[in-house]
């Protein structure tokens, strides 16, 4: 699936696209901080990653160059001022330690280590970057009016490439210049190297857009807007993949109603799994992978059998997991789509296991941030903050639903790590305290989770229904 595969350890760069990244670092160091994580969301859905800059055999996409700017951004300014480091950064650090450690215990070679350093640098600076330029609801805000306004030029780009059969992209290389068909359908992806990661990139962005549903006014007509503009593109890319994305972001949405009810889903879901993989079914539950085909020619059985030949062949993974799967008899290996087979066989049952914590710590911290039902009647602040975290929950949700159907790489890591960034920011968001208050007609003391229904205490700024703390969650600008 890597169509940047022939590009690696290769010097590629055009004048414009050079250009380009030096105009989007120069605003990465001179926007607002509100503004900041624009820049990183623009190059993500138009740079084709075959523009790259290779020093000493390590390859500096354009993403990474403009990922140096981040840097530099953040040691030089202010903005990880009151930054309160949580569980979530732990295991992202966690990952690349144990993932690069792994990874070059098994190759044993330089190259091994610089492509590990380039893994973790990529991880690193894009999930920081949101941790500490993130601060408030408002920030998050800005960041989803961009993402949705971002996709009107994109959706047109697909449209164009959709209409001509011709990828306008094609001209910086690592994209091909003919659109690809298949079941008589036109594949569009644009800057990317796959139409599956075109349209589960934008597919994974409507959790974001969806957060300015209920700001209302001009905000909706923004919703709108941006949501047709990201289910255009998923259309124009005709791929399995991205459609079950939307679906579950759909499902993922459905459920805000139940939200007091997620423990009892996440356990029923689990439960139904475990029911079906030993008594209901006469083939192992990941074989409903082999049934997903929503647009006709998926691969979904392709995908069953990578799935079904990883867990076959543990032994020889397990320790510190295996660079040759093909050596296993089984020709689809040689095309691995799945982000945990993938995560397995690149470091182990170690890394797999560090992975699977990210995700579930960054449900976990989403779920506190969330709390209990609020001991009195809802306010509407209460339901709006309630809204954007949930939302943020989907987003994570949609890429553990996309992680059956396709490996990251390119500049789908980019919207993952930004979103798993917001999942570490949730605390931050929501401005939580433990001090003990006193619920209305109830006189022993209860932990806070709702700052919505009592007042602010000294320390705290208010605005409109919320409480925030001064600091890193207070609501001034850098």
């Amino acid at each position: 699936m890597d169509g940047f595969a022939g590009y690696y350890g290769l010097t590629n760069l055009h004048p414009l696209a050079l250009a380009f990244v030096f105009l989007l670092g120069a605003a990465v160091l001179i926007l607002p901080r509100r503004f900041a994580l624009l820049p990183l969301f623009i190059a993500a859905t138009s740079a084709p990653m075959a523009q790259r800059f290779v020093v000493a055999g390590a390859d500096f996409t354009l993403l990474r160059l403009l990922l140096l700017a981040y840097l530099l951004r953040l040691l030089v300014r202010s903005d990880g001022d009151g930054f309160v480091w949580n569980r979530l950064d732990t295991a992202v650090v966690l990952w690349t330690l144990v993932g690069t450690t792994v990874f070059v215990i098994h190759h044993a070679t330089g190259a091994a280590l610089i492509n590990r350093a380039g893994w973790s640098y990529d991880i690193l600076l894009t999930y920081f970057a949101a941790r500490l330029l993130i601060r408030d609801f408002s920030d998050v805000l800005t960041l989803a009016r961009g993402v949705a306004v971002i996709s009107i030029p994109v959706a047109i780009l697909f449209l164009i490439e959709r209409s001509t059969a011709y990828n306008l992209f094609s001209v910086f290389g690592g994209v091909p210049a003919i659109t690809a068909v298949r079941e008589g359908l036109l594949r569009c992806q644009g800057p990317f190297a796959h139409p599956i990661l075109a349209g589960t990139f934008w597919a994974s962005t409507l959790p974001l857009i969806w957060m300015l549903w209920r700001e209302g006014g001009s905000d909706r007509t923004l919703t709108l807007v941006g949501s047709a503009g990201a289910l255009f593109i998923v259309f124009a890319c005709a791929s399995s993949t991205p459609i079950l994305t939307v679906v579950a972001v759909f499902a993922g949405l459905g459920l805000f109603l139940f939200r007091d009810l997620r423990v009892l889903m996440w356990s029923g879901t689990f439960a139904t799994l475990f029911i079906l993989h030993f008594f209901l079914m006469n083939k192992p539950v990941w074989h409903l992978i082999a049934r997903v085909d929503l647009i006709g020619g998926s691969t979904g059985w392709h995908r069953y059998w990578i799935f079904e030949t990883f867990v076959r062949n543990f032994s020889e993974w397990r320790m510190t997991g295996h660079s040759n799967p093909v050596e296993w008899g089984v020709w689809q290996m040689r095309d691995i789509t799945n982000q945990y087979v993938l995560e397995g066989l690149r470091g182990g049952i170690w890394t797999l296991s560090v992975f699977v914590l990210v995700l579930a710590l960054a449900f976990a911290n989403i779920g506190k941030a969330l709390g209990p039902p609020p001991p009195v009647a809802s306010t509407p602040g209460y339901l709006l903050r309630q809204w954007k975290l949930w939302l943020i929950g989907v987003a994570i949700f949609a890429h553990t639903v996309s992680f059956f159907g396709v490996s990251y790489f390119g500049q789908m890591i980019t919207i993952f790590y930004l979103q798993l960034g917001l999942a570490g920011c949730v605390f931050a968001l929501t401005g939580e305290r433990t001090e003990p208050v006193a619920a209305p007609g109830n006189k022993q003391l209860q932990p806070d989770r709702s700052p919505a229904y009592v007042p602010a205490p000294s320390g705290h700024e208010v605005l409109g229904r919320d409480v925030r703390p001064t600091g890193f969650g207070a609501v001034h600008r850098s």
